[in-house]
């Protein structure tokens, strides 16, 4: 009998991949797609548009999957058994119940596998529930964890729109009544020190988020998401902003001259690259914490008359930058000082 992974963990895995924002290559179940050669097989089995985004997701994901090698290779993380196999053959051996058409309000449990095809012998593809839309509404619709495929890498989407046709559970590797978990560890990102390399559009770890939060501080938005250590296209419009301002080539590219303007830069504002630490307090009554300096920006968090935070910046367009629960985020001058 194969030893069952606890479908609490699974679940935790595929949650990790997608908020990896990790990639897709057929046949691949959890590798390091840095480490294969761009003319191997892994890529040249693409042509066109579909090896373009192959070759990005080997310069930007962390880890690659199919849809069945998200199961195979989770499981096989866990248990050191690989299984090499595909997604009729995961419906034909793995599931056990398991049915055609949507699947029953009352098997719509996370780690739930559902499939696509014609019929049994000729599933194409498989997902996997992950939690209910609506958490007081379990039979109405799911989220579900799917690698889509090349151009779309590991992404959420739902149930409804999807529209399976067939559904099991994968009760021969997975333990559904075990929904234990443990926090699954991110991969540790460079720790260049800034100034070290030529930081771009794609680029990512210690660095990069040093570079967003000097930008903030300077009153550039890097976009929704902060300072995350993730080059965007917020921190790409933030640069190259910040080198229109400051007589750099505009070209988005955080290097040796734009990085000489950065130090200089902060030096005038805080007599130091080090600055000293300011407050912002709340003097409304209850004020929106957005994720950008404006109302277009979506809320994070809502603040009351009296509140403090860190100020990590100065004042731009008619807002602070303060940091909250160790993230950047903005308020409006209108309702603080």
């Amino acid at each position: 009998m194969a030893n069952k992974m606890p479908i609490g963990q699974f679940v935790a895995e595929l949650e990790a991949a997608l908020n990896r924002k990790d990639g897709y290559i057929m046949g691949s179940k959890g590798q390091d797609p840095k480490k294969w050669a761009k003319d191997s097989w892994w890529f040249t089995q693409y042509s066109g548009k579909q090896k373009e985004k192959a070759l990005y997701w080997r310069e930007h994901a962390s880890f690659v999957w199919d849809c069945n090698g998200m199961a195979e290779g989770i499981y096989e993380k866990w248990s050191g058994v690989n299984i090499n196999t595909k997604a009729r053959y995961n419906y034909a051996q793995w599931c056990d119940p398991k049915g055609t058409g949507m699947i029953p309000a009352s098997m719509r449990v996370p780690g739930a596998a559902i499939f696509w095809g014609d019929r049994a012998s000729s599933i194409h593809h498989v997902a996997y529930l992950d939690k209910p839309v609506d958490t007081n509404n379990p039979s109405g619709d799911w989220y579900i964890i799917e690698a889509r495929g090349v151009m779309y890498g590991v992404v959420k989407t739902k149930l409804y729109s999807r529209k399976p046709n067939f559904w099991g559970l994968m009760t021969k590797y997975f333990d559904y009544g075990d929904t234990a978990s443990t926090p699954v560890p991110t991969p540790t990102p460079t720790t260049c020190k800034l100034g070290d390399r030529l930081l771009k559009k794609g680029s990512k770890g210690d660095d990069v988020k040093e570079l967003q939060t000097n930008l903030i501080k300077l009153g550039y938005s890097c976009g929704s998401c902060g300072a995350d250590g993730d080059f965007g296209s917020g921190t790409l419009n933030a640069v190259k902003a910040f080198q229109k301002d400051h007589g750099c080539s505009v070209d988005g590219q955080y290097g040796p001259k734009s990085h000489a303007a950065m130090v200089a830069a902060l030096e005038k504002l805080y007599g130091t690259t080090t600055p000293s630490t300011k407050t912002v307090t709340i003097t409304g009554g209850s004020v929106n914490i957005r994720k950008g300096p404006g109302t277009s920006y979506g809320v994070f968090k809502v603040a009351h008359k009296g509140d403090k935070f860190e100020c990590i910046g100065e004042k731009s367009n008619g807002w602070f930058p303060i940091k909250v629960d160790g993230g950047n985020y903005w308020v409006s001058a209108k309702y603080a000082e």
